[in-house]
């Protein structure tokens, strides 16, 4: 599963794509997880921005264990 991160240099940014790894991590998931801080803000709607395999799945906020954990069994 490729899971993208956007979001700019940010603490929040950074906070949200450690919760993601460390869930996925634990969980045992076979993911590579994509960090793009050069984004036109036109194409993500608030950041940090969360995409599945290019679906979006959470944005503007850092997700809890339990969102990331619900993201596997969409995929």
């Amino acid at each position: 599963m490729r899971v993208t991160l956007y979001g700019p240099n940010t603490v929040h940014c950074h906070h949200a794509e450690v919760v993601v790894r460390q869930t996925l991590q634990a969980a045992g998931a076979d993911f590579q997880l994509e960090t793009v801080r050069d984004f036109a803000p036109a194409h993500c709607i608030a950041p940090p921005e969360f995409a599945i395999d290019g679906n979006i799945v959470s944005y503007g906020h850092v997700p809890t264990p339990a969102e990331v954990l619900g993201w596997l069994e969409l995929h």
